[in-house]
């Protein structure tokens, strides 16, 4: 396996543990001297390919050979934890209590630090005694009290628009109403599964159901005029002694509909608000005045007792404290105080030359040196590709995250080491090669050789090519190693 080359200046970062803040910036331009040191390596290695051949004289042949074809791309690397967490207050105030230090192993759930937690409390008091209010057992009745009156003024409604248009036409409206609403539903259902026969028959049910009502609405309306009137309604003489019925108006009708609506409504409101407060989860589309209420002391309620929990840092897993920035008896921010880490899980911020953008994807295996342990390669495997460049000056630059596949254990590498990455985008062992001078390109995608005969002629051949770098071709069809062809464009022409 080659050595992966790479870069070592960004040795000198995070040389003082556990200082692992260092800025991106200051991480871009060391990528950008490794990513300038790695093209003059790339450089030098293509100018000692052109002195190989140029060593061959005059024949200009290459023997067709079995080996290992590797596209990658080279970058720069940083030691990182996997998890790593800022940790705050939820309030400003003096801190009363710092118990860890840079460095500590804690467990999950240890006390890390607080704040005077007074205020806090005094919020969650009063938060609490303003949702028990609303909650009480005394609300719970004057809902119920308020449901039950709401039903009255619906049922009330009903009787006053019942008597000005009759109990027949009215009951014939519902009926109408309530046939609307069972062929929408019937409908809706026949369009999710158009070949049920049981929902066809429920359409059409529902469909004749309509029609029947709608003509028993037009008879109850004609003897509303003709009995029904004349049988409810006081009889007024003119002044010119012709008789009429004081029949209700169009208006006074209008406003018995709306009166109904609007008791409706209170009940609907009524009742969820009983609902509400015996168990029942607060509806989606809450907005009667004592839902919002309520739904306000809810988060209310929350808040508080959010800010009471946030006057304590809390370990949310066991690991390694990074940095802390709080001390007894200064005010706190509401910023990170602390940073800790699971220093059992490591990754590498990768940094690679924007040009190199497709020649690297989640999946790739990763070959990483690091500059303290030159000695030594290990393997990872890219996790992440930042779907945006980073730009420096003139520059862009892609972020991976690599995640280590043996991690270093018990070797002494701070959070910040500096490494070398190669990344493998695609490798083939045993692979037929040839020089991508040798290759002819007759059409798109269709290539050629010219193979050199035993009589010194050349015969041309087609070929299947597979993967390519800058200098060799995969042969996947159309030769066999030892073969002998032409790399010469003026012999072939």
């Amino acid at each position: 396996m080659a050595k992966p080359i790479g870069a070592t200046i960004l040795s000198s970062l995070h040389t003082r543990w556990p200082d692992v803040k260092t800025s991106r910036w200051a991480i871009l331009l060391v990528v950008l001297v490794f990513l300038a040191a790695a093209g003059g390596v790339i450089i030098a290695n293509q100018a000692h390919r052109v002195a190989e051949t140029a060593s061959n004289g005059a024949s200009q042949t290459t023997v067709v050979r079995l080996g290992e074809l590797v596209l990658s791309t080279s970058g720069s690397g940083v030691l990182a934890p996997a998890n790593e967490i800022d940790l705050g207050f939820t309030a400003s105030e003096q801190v009363t209590g710092v118990y860890v230090k840079p460095g500590d192993y804690v467990e999950a759930g240890t006390l890390l630090a607080q704040v005077d937690d007074q205020d806090a409390q005094n919020k969650l008091t009063q938060a609490k005694l303003a949702y028990q209010e609303l909650t009480s057992a005394a609300a719970v009745a004057t809902a119920q009290e308020q449901a039950a009156q709401a039903q009255n003024d619906l049922t009330a409604c009903r009787y006053q628009l019942e008597y000005l248009i009759s109990p027949e036409v009215l009951y014939w409206e519902t009926q109408i109403e309530k046939g609307q609403t069972d062929l929408q539903q019937a409908q809706e259902r026949l369009v999710a599964a158009p070949s049920d026969q049981e929902i066809q028959q429920a359409v059409t049910k529902a469909e004749a159901f309509l029609d029947f009502a709608k003509d028993k609405l037009k008879e109850a309306w004609d003897l509303y005029y003709t009995e029904y009137v004349p049988e409810t309604f006081p009889l007024r003489e003119y002044k010119n002694g012709d008789d009429y019925y004081v029949v209700p108006t169009d208006l006074e009708i209008q406003q018995a509909r709306a009166a109904i609506d609007e008791a409706r409504k209170e009940l609907k409101d009524s009742q969820e608000l009983v609902d509400v407060l015996t168990g029942a989860p607060m509806p989606e589309d809450a907005s009667s005045a004592a839902l919002v209420e309520l739904q306000q002391a809810q988060l209310d309620l929350q808040d508080a007792q959010a800010t009471l929990d946030g006057t304590k840092v809390i370990a949310p897993i066991s690991g390694t404290i990074l940095t802390v920035d709080a001390s007894a008896g200064n005010s706190s921010g509401t910023g990170t105080v602390i940073t800790m880490a699971d220093l059992s899980q490591l990754v590498l911020d990768t940094y690679l030359d924007a040009s190199d953008w497709n020649l690297v994807a989640v999946g790739n295996q990763a070959e990483i040196t690091f500059d303290a342990l030159p000695d030594s390669v290990f393997t990872g495997e890219v996790i992440q590709l930042d779907a945006e460049l980073y730009q420096s000056g003139n520059t862009s630059v892609v972020r991976g995250v690599v995640q280590l596949n043996n991690p270093p254990e018990g070797i002494d590498l701070p959070i910040g080491a500096s490494a070398s990455v190669d990344i493998i985008h695609e490798r083939v062992e045993n692979a037929l090669l040839v020089p991508l001078d040798a290759l002819h390109e007759n059409s798109p995608d269709e290539y050629s050789v010219f193979v050199v005969e035993g009589d010194g002629s050349l015969m041309q051949r087609p070929v299947e090519i597979g993967l390519q770098d800058q200098f060799y071709a995969e042969v996947k069809s159309g030769l066999q190693a030892g073969v002998v062809v032409s790399t010469s464009t003026s012999e072939t022409e």
